[in-house]
């Protein structure tokens, strides 16, 4: 069992979140672990069945940095606590030194700048190891370290994106990058429409099950059609979402009716995507063959159910729109949630699964939100995100990063389909200072930095046009409910002009 002595401020908190907290193995998966905090004892005890090394990830507040989701070093099981800030700082020293080499064989550095502050962090490492018998300030030199090597790692993987973009603009492939968002928007909004028209280059447009065909052979298509004319009208390039999701906000309710005939099912699920593909084929460029298999399962399949359902998604697609490309789509990729449910798979061994099961796509897709509330959308840092970028890479396909977002407020946003109504300030962690308007814009230029640099990713969604249409984060819109452009939207503007002058020209 590990145990941990919190100290958080010179004290132990009196009471503390278990909920968004979880072990990882060395390879980063989750283990599920039975957590509890004694707040008279200051200890979190973590038990587990399996034995070995393990990192607890927990959300922790980084002195002048925000609030945002960090693991621990890999440690062993003791009877003694460890003291959960020195291991924290113990872990994020590792993982800068890590991709300070990785990036630094990549990219040719690291700088000298770099490895000065770098033997500075592990010199404050060191003082802080060296007065562990004095919890208290053992635990305030860490809460300092950790502030040192968080900054530092968040400055390497910034300097990796200007060196990497810099390399692609070289070799001429970054005009090859998709620069797109989603698109739902009931009714016509000219002054939306327009500026839709003039930042992206491609729309993916939700394919709902529930919504095309509530009622068995009753299809709605007028909503697609109109706005797929307008699309191609604009000369944009278009994203076919979410065909198959097995979550219950998108399966129609007839399907229930066949829960327990898988056959019947899989029937139902080919018949829709080839459907689907038909009618535009030809005009839809990209397709979300199927998402979130590995978490959404609401009629409990199996595993090697879920992988058949993606190999007949992925062929219904490829058989009926060969020119078309096929995206696996992953929800929530860092997979928390594997940690408390059983049922699921986490995302890196089911792509590689579907990889070995012959299933046929052509792309790797990423959902990335940091800052609601909720499991899966807790604030990360830049270091962690390229860095989940670069495990996914390894898996050989490019990269889409299908839908990205953070919220530009702290108020409740209930119209969001994601922790709108809990929405407060804090929750879901904090990105250097509190969301606002500015720090999403902030987010944005950096992210969209680090994951455009990664020779592997050929395509950027953003996922919320507008908090006046359908939204799925708490005011994650690029344009304000007065169809207003906030400074996100500004800052794409400039990143794209950047980056894709040539989609700056007229058309």
């Amino acid at each position: 069992m590990l145990t941990f002595r919190v100290i958080a401020e010179g004290q132990s908190p009196s009471e503390l979140d278990l909920s968004p907290m979880y072990l990882t193995s060395l390879e980063g998966q989750p283990i599920r672990a039975r957590l509890r905090y004694v707040a008279g004892m200051g200890l979190l005890f973590c038990e587990r069945r399996n034995q070995g090394i393990a990192a607890l990830n927990l959300p922790w507040t980084v002195r002048g940095a925000g609030r945002v989701m960090l693991r621990t070093a890999l440690l062993p099981d003791r009877d003694e606590p460890y003291l959960l800030p020195l291991e924290l700082a113990r872990g994020r020293v590792a993982e800068v030194w890590r991709k300070k080499e990785d990036w630094g064989y990549i990219y040719g550095g690291p700088t000298e700048k770099t490895e000065i502050e770098f033997r500075e962090a592990r010199l404050m490492l060191s003082r802080a190891l060296a007065v562990q018998e004095a919890p208290a300030a053992a635990a305030d030199q860490a809460e300092d370290t950790l502030a040192k090597a968080f900054t530092l790692g968040e400055s390497l993987a910034v300097a990796g994106a200007k060196t990497g973009l810099a390399t692609r603009r070289q070799r001429g492939t970054l005009g090859n990058v998709d620069f797109g968002c989603h698109w739902e928007l009931a009714g016509e909004q000219p002054k939306a429409q327009e500026r839709f028209a003039e930042t992206f280059n491609y729309a993916t447009l939700p394919f709902v099950w529930r919504a095309i065909e509530p009622r068995e052979h009753e299809l709605n298509w007028k909503w697609h059609d109109d706005w797929i004319h307008w699309l191609e009208a604009k000369g944009m390039a278009i994203k076919g979402g979410g065909l198959i999701r097995f979550a219950e906000t998108h399966l129609p309710d007839w399907v229930w009716i066949w829960e327990n005939d898988f056959e019947a099912v899989r029937d139902y699920v080919f018949d829709h995507v080839e459907r689907c593909v038909q009618r535009y084929r030809g005009r839809i460029d990209h397709w979300d063959a199927v998402t979130g298999l590995h978490l959404e399962n609401c009629m409990n399949f199996s595993m090697d159910r879920v992988l058949e359902i993606s190999r007949v998604c992925t062929y219904a697609v490829k058989r009926t729109d060969p020119k078309a490309s096929v995206i696996l789509d992953l929800v929530q990729p860092w997979g928390e949630y594997f940690a408390n449910n059983p049922k699921s798979v986490w995302p890196y061994n089911y792509a590689e699964m579907c990889i070995n099961a012959g299933v046929a796509f052509d792309a790797i897709g990423l959902q990335i939100f940091f800052g609601a509330a909720g499991q899966g959308f807790h604030c990360r840092d830049l270091m962690a995100a390229s860095d989940l970028l670069d495990l996914f890479g390894q898996l050989g396909k490019p990269i889409h990063v299908t839908a990205a977002g953070v919220p530009s407020a702290c108020y409740p946003d209930p119209d969001a389909a994601v922790g709108g109504k809990e929405h407060q300030p804090g929750t879901g962690g904090v990105w250097r200072t509190p969301w606002d308007e500015n720090v999403q814009a902030e987010w944005l230029d950096a992210f969209y930095r680090v994951a455009i640099a990664k020779p592997f990713v050929t395509a950027i969604s953003w996922r919320d046009f507008s908090d006046h249409q359908p939204h799925y984060m708490p005011h994650g819109g690029l344009l304000r409910k007065d169809l207003h452009p906030k400074a996100a939207f500004q800052k794409l503007q400039a990143v794209r002009n950047e980056i894709w002058p040539e989609l700056s020209k007229p058309r």
